[in-house]
């Protein structure tokens, strides 16, 4: 409500001033003031419509999500525009040209001189209006990027909590202490796999972005600590053609997708499952997740979707980083719970 008042504010009293001294130099040499009056009333509500029309099309065109250079483009082309409507009402309709120039050389050097004082005088509104919106633009930019940094942070500290949740590290750490004594090869891998895990937790808060292949990293890690603990009733396989491996994605995205299909899938399986890491392109997007065995549960006759907090943050970075209100799903298919993430193909 505020933005719209000072908008009518700005919008008239801006083509009241232009109307009034053009008006004023009008009368210097015409000093008909109905005249004068009724052309300067026209000139105005012209004005006024034009340029409202003019800003009604770029919110529907959406102009001002465009690249920077529309913003050199369209204000030239919308002030040509009602700059001839204005010239040409002027002329046609109230023979502006036949009363400041008699005879027709003069006339029409009069119509060139006022297309270009005009164009002149309302080309500081397209500016304005236009670095309003580019302001705008760029700010917004800039807080959602800010905003994607600290969900970033968030869902870091959030996937680090888990990784140190006492049943986590309890587990892994009692059944590193067993392979100790069957198999302290395995064990010494496992407590790098531990390690490594831990690290990449630590310095993935600095990075917007990580590779698939970095990505998948961390999840065959933690799918290797978390088989050590469920031993037969968990089995899991990668199915990521090797040309994705390259492709730009979200930090921990892929890893949440895992450890949300250990924690409500196999684990809640009696005889457990199967885990299988996925990614494939699609057009120019990349669709990549996990499939495990479960099945979701149901609340008011529709499938209730099992999200946590780590899987909220990550829809929401994903909205701020794609814009994509659906990038994030899960369903069920051929029995199996299915998470996948659908985000812009970005190689590195």
């Amino acid at each position: 409500m505020y933005k719209s008042k000072l908008y009518w504010i700005l919008q008239l009293s801006c083509w009241g001033i232009y109307v009034t001294y053009a008006a004023l130099g009008i009368f210097y040499y015409q000093p008909n003031a109905f005249a004068v009056l009724s052309a300067a009333l026209l000139n105005f509500i012209l004005l006024v419509l034009g340029t409202h029309s003019y800003r009604l099309v770029v919110r529907a065109w959406n102009i001002e999500s465009l690249s920077w250079y529309h913003f050199l483009v369209y204000p030239v082309i919308g002030n040509l525009l009602i700059t001839s409507l204005l010239c040409v009402f002027n002329a046609y309709f109230l023979n502006f040209g036949k009363i400041f120039s008699p005879n027709h050389d003069s006339e029409i050097w009069y119509y060139f001189l006022q297309f270009l004082d005009t164009f002149r005088f309302l080309m500081p509104w397209f500016i304005f209006y236009h670095g309003v919106k580019f302001a705008k633009k760029a700010i917004k930019n800039e807080r959602d990027k800010i905003e994607a940094q600290m969900q970033l942070k968030v869902a870091a500290l959030d996937n680090l909590k888990n990784q140190l949740n006492p049943h986590f590290l309890f587990n892994s750490l009692n059944s590193i202490r067993s392979l100790t004594l069957t198999d302290p090869k395995m064990a010494r891998e496992a407590t790098t796999k531990l390690s490594d895990l831990l690290r990449i937790s630590l310095t993935y808060t600095d990075n917007q972005y990580t590779t698939l292949q970095e990505e998948l990293k961390l999840v065959k890690d933690y799918l290797s600590l978390e088989k050590i603990r469920f031993e037969e009733r968990l089995n899991y396989r990668v199915d990521i053609n090797k040309e994705l491996l390259n492709a730009l994605v979200p930090p921990m995205s892929l890893q949440l997708l895992a450890e949300n299909a250990v924690k409500h899938g196999v684990s809640k399986v009696k005889n457990g499952g199967e885990i299988s890491v996925f990614a494939q392109k699609k057009g120019d997007f990349i669709i990549f997740g996990v499939k495990n065995t479960g099945t979701l549960s149901m609340s008011n006759g529709k499938h209730h979707h099992r999200k946590g907090i780590g899987l909220d943050n990550l829809q929401k970075r994903l909205q701020l980083n794609y814009g994509e209100e659906n990038g994030f799903k899960i369903f069920t298919e051929n029995n199996l719970v299915i998470s996948e993430i659908c985000i812009p193909l970005r190689m590195n």
